[in-house]
Order: structure tokens, then sequence, then C-alpha cells
């Protein structure tokens, strides 16, 4: 199907979002807005993937918006971080659906901090429909170290490359020893990770993992999930859902679909990750 990039600029606040949108020559009604992840950067390298999914989406009927955030890329603006772009997901929703006023709904797509900004975004938002999120966000010391312990650690101590480097002593074992021992109390073996809270005033709770959290219980639409096995972000999500009643109760109510692609890295750089990543999302959307 024919297809066009169109270059726009998105007010926000003051600030200008520079984005682009994919617009098919026959549309779809289930638009799709797409958020970067990350911190200030150039969108080079691992997020060429996204212009890469936009096209096969718009060039399947699904139009998409890709924008950088302010103070992101090529946006002008403050950066605040993912906790604070409520605002800027709203400018380019409203963007898009002024530009294409037959869409019923958009889907948000977003991965790593972008997957945690929508979900904390999406419950405001009646014109969002649904969530595609790769490997959410969810990094605390606790879970962190956990994660390296089960995950980095355990791994390393199979592979051959470790076991030489112990019988050539190139590496100070005290300082492993020691490096290992701060995991374990960041850890907290010895008591629970997640202290269950009550729901409360949205606003007022600790920590954006709990705002995510609560913001998806507060969403009705359907989930897509999917998940890398080398992604050590993604396995930390998986650490902190294990931990916690709450996390599980949230996400048992949903219409959660979850992927899991096993032999992907965290970007699912790889040509034939990436394909198989699209023709699963792809697949979720038409049945929609």
């Amino acid at each position: 199907m024919k297809t066009e990039e169109i270059p726009l600029l998105i007010a926000c606040e003051k600030a200008a979002q520079v984005g682009i949108l994919h617009r098919p020559e026959h549309t779809k009604n289930i638009g799709i807005v797409v958020v970067v992840a990350g911190g200030p950067q150039y969108r080079v390298g691992c997020a060429r993937q996204l212009i890469l999914w936009s096209r096969r989406l718009a060039s399947e009927g699904y139009p998409v918006l890709r924008f950088d955030y302010r103070g992101f890329g090529d946006s002008a603006g403050e950066f605040v971080g993912f906790e604070g772009i409520n605002a800027d997901i709203a400018s380019a929703i409203d963007k898009m659906m002024a530009l294409m006023p037959e869409l019923d709904s958009v889907i948000l797509w977003g991965e790593c901090n972008a997957a945690s900004a929508i979900m904390m975004y999406a419950w405001r938002d009646s014109r969002v429909s649904g969530l595609i999120m790769q490997n959410p966000w969810v990094s605390n010391q606790s879970t962190r170290a956990r994660t390296y312990i089960k995950h980095y650690y355990l791994m390393r101590i199979m592979q051959k490359s470790f076991w030489q480097k112990l019988f050539k002593l190139q590496f100070n074992p005290i300082t492993a020893i020691s490096s290992l021992a701060d995991l374990w109390r960041n850890a907290g073996f010895l008591k629970s990770v997640q202290q269950q809270i009550a729901i409360q005033e949205f606003g007022n709770l600790p920590t954006y993992q709990e705002k995510m959290r609560e913001g998806l219980a507060q969403f009705s639409g359907p989930l897509l999930l999917l998940m890398s096995g080398y992604s050590l972000i993604g396995k930390e999500f998986d650490e902190l859902v294990s931990t916690s009643t709450r996390w599980q109760t949230v996400l048992a109510g949903k219409a959660l679909t979850r992927i899991a692609m096993p032999d992907a890295d965290h970007t699912f750089s790889r040509s034939q990750d990436r394909e198989k990543l699209i023709n699963h999302a792809l697949f979720w959307l038409n049945q929609r």
C-alpha cells in the first residue's frame, strides 16, 4: 500500500515537538502513537527499529505518529524524563486526531521507560484503546540486584570464559565477592520487596512503579506485552511482578497478551527478531 511520511511540529506548552506521521493511502480506524524511550539523544542506532516498524504498520493500513517529546531528540523544551510527559503524549494524540478525524481511537506503543510512561498515562485519556509494551522499565535497587544475581551471575558461572579467567587469575576474587555481597544486601532477601499499599489518591503514590501499576489497574483496554529473553530490564519487570501480589492481581484482571521471544535482545535488534515482533503486533492489532 502507498504511504506518505509527513513531518510535523506539535505544540506542547509553548514548546515544539517534532514528529513524523506515517499516513497510509487507505486508513484503518485505529491509529498508533509511538513514544520513544531513553534519555536526551539523537534517534539513531536501536531507535531505527521504530522507523522500520512504523513503515510496516502504515503499509498495512495503520496510521502511525512517532514523535520526540520535549527536550528529547529533535524537539524543543526542557527534558523532564519519562515520568513527566503526560502533556507531551496528550498533545501528540491531539495532533493525530485533528489531522485524521476518521480515527476512532489510538494505540500507544512504548519500549522500556516509554512503556512505563504509557502505563501511567493511558487511563487518563478515553481516546486510548490499547497498549503495546516492550520490556517495561521498573528498575529499583532491590529488583535490579535480584535480577543480576539470578540472570547474570548464575549464567556467568556456567560460561567457559568465566572459568578461563578464574584459572588464569585474571580477576580479583575479593572484589567479585564484595560486589556480589553488596548485591545480596540490596536484593533484600530477608524482607519483602513490595510493601502492599491500599489504593489511594493516584498522585500521592510514592514511586513511579506504583503509578504504573495503578494506572494500568484503571485502564480498561487490551494489552500486548512483548518480552525479550536477553533483556535484564525485561527480567527485572518479571521479578517485580513475581514478588507483588498487587501487580499479579492487576495483570490477571486485564485482557493481556504476552509474547516471549527468548532469543531476542532488549531492542529486538536482529532482523529476524524485528520481523517476528512486528508480525506479532500486526496479528494482535488485526484482532481488534
